[in-house]
C-alpha cells in the first residue's frame, strides 16, 4: 500500500465514540417575550419596562432626531441594511403605519438569511461526516489571485459493505491539529466538502430545507445551473491518475419569499467555486451560474429528492453511498425535531431571536446533529461488525 493511502481500517468520519457536548445545551435562559407573535417581537423596550434581550449598547438617532439605544426587534441586524431605533413609545406608534410593510419584509428575508446560515453550517458538517472520497493528499496552486484544488484519492481495498465507501477527510490536508467535523472554517476544505456534492444538498437536506423554511417561503424551485467559476476550481484525480469527468451540472434552490421580501438563490455548494455567501440575490446570480433547464417544484416527483430513490437497489458504489445517506439524512430531521423537544427552543423561534441568542441556539443545534449522526453511523458500524462475525462462525 502507497505510504498516502488511506487506511483500509477508517470508513467513516472522526469522532467514533463522542459525548454529547455540553454547548449542544443553550447556555442563555429564553426570556418571557422571546419567540413571541410578530407584534409582540416588533416592540421596542424603552426605560421603566422589562430590559429585551434585542437592546445593546449601540446608539443610534430615531426618526425625530434624538439619540436612542432602543431598536425594533424585529428587523434588527438584517444584513445589509440599517437598524431602526426609537428614542419613545410615540415615536414608534407615530412610526408604524411607515415601517410596518418594510419591517415584515426586512424580517423575512432576515429569517431567510439565518436559515441558510444554519443549513450551510450544517451540510459542511454533514458532508465531514460522510465524506466519500478517498483523499491522500491535495495540491493547491495559486496564480494572480486564483485558486486550483487538485485532489488525489489513494487505492482502497474492494468495499464488503456500504459504510466502507465512507472515507475521513484528514484534518491534516489542511494544517490543521484536530480532527472537528463541525469546524469548517478552512476555504479549502470547505471547497473539498461540497466538491460535486450539489445534487446531494438538494437530496440529503430536503426535509431539513422544507422545515427551515416553512414561515418564510411563498415558493420553492429546484434550478440546474452551468456554474461561473469565481476565484476557486477543484479537480478530483484518482489512483489511476485519471481525472473526474467534467459536469456542467450544478443545482440551486430559487426561494421566493413571502412579504413581498424578494427572490433568492440558495447555494451550499458554491465554495469549490470560490462562492461563500450562500444567499444570493436571484437576479444577481448570474455572475456564479446561468439557467440551463427549467425549474422544479421543490417536492414535485420529478425533483432531484425523488430521482434518487430508485437508486438504493443498485449494488454499485452510487447505490451503497445511496442507502447510506438515504439513513443518515433522515438523523437531520429526526434530530432537529428532538433538539426542540429536548431543549424546548422552537428552529422558527430561533429565527426570530436576537442575534446572540441566535448563535447560541444555532451552535447548540450544529453539536446535536453532529453527535446524533456520528451516534447513528457507530450503530450501523456496530450492525456490520456484527453481522462479519456471526457469518464468519458459521463456516
Amino acid at each position: 500500500m502507497d505510504s498516502h493511502d488511506p487506511s483500509p481500517d477508517v470508513f467513516y468520519s472522526a469522532n467514533t465514540s463522542p459525548v454529547r457536548p455540553v454547548s449542544a445545551v443553550p447556555s442563555i435562559e429564553i426570556t418571557t417575550n422571546e419567540g413571541s407573535s410578530y407584534l409582540e417581537t416588533s416592540r421596542t423596550s424603552f426605560s421603566n419596562s422589562p430590559t429585551s434581550v434585542y437592546t445593546n449598547a449601540a446608539t443610534g438617532l430615531c426618526f425625530c432626531g434624538n439619540p436612542s439605544e432602543d431598536r425594533c426587534s424585529a428587523c434588527d441586524d438584517t444584513p445589509g441594511h440599517q437598524n431602526t431605533y426609537y428614542c419613545s413609545k410615540e415615536c414608534q406608534a407615530t412610526d408604524q403605519p411607515r415601517h410596518v410593510q418594510m419591517c415584515r419584509s426586512l424580517n423575512t428575508f432576515r429569517t431567510l438569511h439565518r436559515a441558510s446560515t444554519c443549513l450551510q453550517e450544517i451540510f459542511y458538517m454533514y458532508r465531514a461526516k460522510l465524506f466519500d472520497r478517498p483523499v491522500s493528499k491535495i495540491d493547491k496552486m495559486e496564480a494572480e489571485g486564483y485558486i486550483r484544488l487538485i485532489i488525489r484519492e489513494g487505492r482502497i481495498i474492494q468495499p464488503t459493505n456500504d459504510l466502507h465507501y465512507l472515507h475521513k477527510l484528514s484534518c491534516k490536508l489542511f494544517g490543521e491539529d484536530d480532527q472537528d467535523d463541525e469546524d469548517n472554517e478552512n476555504e479549502d476544505k470547505r471547497a473539498v466538502l461540497v466538491h460535486s456534492a450539489s445534487a446531494q444538498s438538494l437530496v440529503w437536506m430536503h426535509d431539513l430545507i422544507g422545515y427551515f423554511l416553512a414561515d418564510v417561503a411563498f415558493a420553492i424551485s429546484e434550478q440546474r445551473v452551468t456554474p461561473i467559476y469565481g476565484k476557486r476550481s477543484v479537480v478530483s484525480v484518482n489512483c489511476n491518475k485519471q481525472p473526474d469527468l467534467v459536469t456542467s451540472e450544478h443545482f440551486i434552490l430559487a426561494i421566493t419569499l413571502k412579504d413581498a421580501a424578494g427572490t433568492f438563490a440558495l447555494d451550499l455548494c458554491g465554495a469549490q467555486y470560490g462562492f461563500y455567501d450562500t444567499l444570493t440575490r436571484f437576479d444577481e446570480y448570474k455572475a456564479r451560474g446561468i439557467a440551463n433547464a427549467a425549474p422544479l417544484q421543490f417536492s414535485s416527483h420529478e425533483s432531484v429528492r425523488y430521482s434518487v430513490d430508485c437508486l438504493r437497489r443498485e449494488r454499485t458504489r452510487r447505490g451503497a453511498l445511496t442507502r447510506v445517506n438515504l439513513q443518515t439524512s433522515q438523523k437531520l430531521i429526526n434530530g432537529a425535531v428532538e433538539w426542540e423537544k429536548e431543549y424546548r427552543t422552537l428552529i422558527s423561534k430561533m429565527l426570530q431571536a436576537s442575534t446572540e441568542v441566535f448563535h447560541n441556539r444555532k451552535e447548540g443545534l450544529l453539536h446535536y446533529l453532529a453527535y446524533e449522526i456520528q451516534e447513528l453511523l457507530d450503530n450501523m458500524a456496530k450492525k456490520v461488525a456484527a453481522a462479519s462475525d456471526t457469518r464468519a462462525r458459521s463456516f
